[in-house]
């Protein structure tokens, strides 16, 4: 999935809580598991035929979860959008990455080479041309678009783009 299908899921925990988060909040950490795990490629895991490495393991992310629960309840929102990448990215399918490091530390789901910037660059860009793709992230614009009224335009027609996006969180 492609950065704005991650952001509207990631989202879309923000409808659980009664207190709304940030919603930049919940955006970042939605694609925190691609901003540890795509340098990381690219560093340390050079042989690894894949971006999708430790940030992208249900360990790691139970983890997160359970600190949060124990203690630091108000960041559950933002746990909740993290997790929600797995579900975004599909990864119970990659059962390489999706345990590790249970199959070894080295050990993630083969897709291609992609280990470079010109090779990550070209395989997103093939990634493209599948129509599937188009589709979901469409609907996440979308689903983006709509919040962006939903939560600000539409609640005061002076309001200026500019102050929506500097106050994250306006509680509605």
């Amino acid at each position: 999935m492609m950065p704005p299908g991650h952001i509207a899921v990631g989202l879309l925990s923000r409808h659980l809580w009664a207190e709304k988060p940030d919603w930049r909040g919940l955006a970042g950490a939605a694609l925190l598991p691609d901003v540890i795990d795509k340098p990381l490629a690219l560093l340390v895991f050079t042989d690894s035929h894949s971006t999708q490495n430790i940030a992208h393991s249900l360990p790691v992310h139970a983890l997160v979860l359970v600190i949060a629960l124990l203690w630091a309840r108000r960041a559950l929102p933002y746990v909740l959008a993290f997790n929600s990448h797995l579900l975004a990215d599909h990864m119970w399918y990659h059962t390489e990455t999706f345990w590790y490091p249970l199959f070894g530390w080295h050990t993630f789901w083969q897709y291609k080479f992609m280990n470079t910037p010109q090779a990550m660059v070209s395989t997103y860009l093939g990634i493209l041309r599948y129509p599937q793709v188009w589709v979901v992230e469409m609907l996440a614009l979308v689903y983006l678009g709509w919040l962006g009224w939903k939560w600000a335009i539409a609640r005061n027609w002076r309001f200026e783009i500019r102050d929506w996006l500097s106050a994250g969180s306006n509680n509605q």
